[in-house]
């Protein structure tokens, strides 16, 4: 929007965080997910991610970009929360909680996403229907390949309290993907004829 010519106010309710990661790269492996996985309680593997998060961050690459922009004039940065957003046609006006006024054309919100659970309705009426457990957080319970029944298997969000704080990216995919196949190609290994499991 800047580069279009337009005059480009960000507001955050924080100062810039710089991460390279959305969790720290331990959690790829032994060094977190070890404790992680040991953990018997869920609310305990919900604390455990919550904590592990760079909420609100931005990779260096991006950060240095924005930097720039601020620099040169082209953004300009507040750290407040929006108290109230008014009409006043053809306009806006937006009020933070520091006393910061804006009158404003359009606004652009960049929330992120909340902390539930993905899937909504459906996940609620498979709960209620189908008597699939969920954890008081609301994510399903499900076991170690990733399986909330015997037919319905889970990845992303929905598979954090099993594969950490790294479901929701790339890295989360890939190892609930590694998961879901292994599980399913064991269990069609059990049908095949002279195959026992060990």
């Amino acid at each position: 929007m800047a580069r279009a010519g337009h005059r480009v106010t960000v507001i955050a309710r924080h100062q810039l965080r710089e991460h390279q990661f959305d969790s720290d790269p331990g959690w790829l492996g032994p060094k977190f997910m070890t404790r992680f996985k040991d953990e018997p309680k869920l609310e305990r593997r919900r604390a455990m991610i919550q904590e592990a998060r760079n909420r609100g961050s931005l990779p260096p690459k991006l950060m240095r970009s924005f930097r720039r922009n601020i620099e040169a004039g082209e953004i300009e940065f507040q750290v407040g929360e929006v108290q109230l957003l008014e009409d006043m046609d053809p306009d806006l006006q937006i009020t933070t909680n520091s006393g910061l006024r804006l009158e404003v054309d359009r606004v652009l919100l960049a929330t992120g996403y909340r902390n539930e659970c993905p899937g909504g309705a459906l996940i609620q009426n498979l709960n209620r229907h189908s008597k699939l457990k969920v954890s008081a957080c609301g994510f399903p319970e499900c076991d170690r390949h990733l399986r909330w029944h015997t037919r319905i298997f889970v990845s992303g969000g929905l598979g954090e309290l099993e594969l950490g704080p790294v479901a929701r990216n790339i890295a989360g995919a890939r190892q609930a993907a590694e998961r879901i196949v292994a599980c399913a190609l064991h269990a069609k290994n059990l049908k095949s004829p002279g195959v026992h499991d060990s």
